[in-house]
């Protein structure tokens, strides 16, 4: 993650859950869908951006020996509580490291390495998605995969105010918390294909009263489809398969884009 999750107590971090948390998940299936690539490879399991550990804690939960890497502290806090309630077999299982996926030198290789929900697109600049295919090569066995997940671009939302308005909403599944979500202002570089959005969070009472609102920039950048092939290229990657959905179904403008590739070098199919 990037600055935008900074700040252990933060509203940003406090309301991760209340959007992405079991049961919160607007993209259904995509634990399930590295839970199967994962077991492909044999693993274990690498997962930069990890975040909260919402996807880590169910890989561990299900028996694979899993690496979950962050640049926030503060989502690895709530990460690391989650494991410490875990039962002691999960525990062993999960690691959770401070690092950065463009610089990151574990000295170990993994059958698989993930990069969920987005976490790719918080890479502004072409060197620094280089940069960390480069890490991410150092650290895959021969015969192992990796799993990006982006979205496809829509034009409708890089242009104009990037269709600024309401966006999230949650409960947090384990403080009961209501928080809402909204982008007050979009800006666009498509020079660098970058947009900027303004965000502000709310916490509300029980009343639905207010008692908490903050305003932070999360800036991300789009790539095209066949750019990323390109780029996963460049890097010594194939592409092995794309979707637009975590069931498998086949690429399609607009929608999520999942791809999953293999070391250039590695002849199987």
């Amino acid at each position: 993650m990037g600055s935008f999750y900074d700040g252990v107590g933060s509203i940003f971090v406090e309301a991760y859950d209340a959007f992405h948390g079991a049961g919160q998940h607007p993209l259904a299936g995509d634990i399930a869908f590295y839970e199967r690539l994962a077991r492909a490879t044999g693993g274990p399991v690498l997962e930069l951006g990890c975040g909260t550990g919402r996807v880590a804690l169910p890989l561990a939960t299900a028996g694979l020996d899993i690496t979950g890497v962050d640049t926030a502290e503060a989502m690895l806090a709530i990460a690391r509580g989650k494991r410490q309630a875990a039962p002691a077999p999960v525990r062993d299982r999960l690691t959770l490291l401070h690092g950065d996926m463009t610089r990151l030198d574990l000295g170990q290789r993994f059958g698989c390495v993930i990069v969920p929900f987005r976490s790719f697109q918080q890479l502004l600049t072409a060197d620094l998605q280089r940069q960390a295919l480069h890490v991410i090569r150092r650290h895959l066995r021969p015969a192992g995969r990796l799993a990006l997940h982006l979205y496809d671009p829509r034009l409708d939302v890089l242009i104009g105010d990037g269709g600024v308005g309401p966006v999230l909403a949650g409960m947090h599944p384990a403080t009961g918390r209501y928080y809402e979500a909204d982008v007050l202002s979009c800006r666009l570089d498509h020079v660098a294909q970058v947009r900027h959005d303004l965000w502000r969070y709310t916490e509300h009472d029980g009343n639905g009263a207010v008692i908490a609102s903050a305003t932070r920039e999360l800036a991300v950048r789009w790539t095209y489809r066949w750019e990323l092939r390109y780029l996963l290229e460049l890097c010594g990657f194939s592409v092995r398969t794309e979707h637009s959905d975590f069931f498998g179904a086949p690429p399609a403008y607009g929608k999520e884009l999942i791809v999953v590739a293999a070391l250039g070098d590695d002849g199987d199919g």
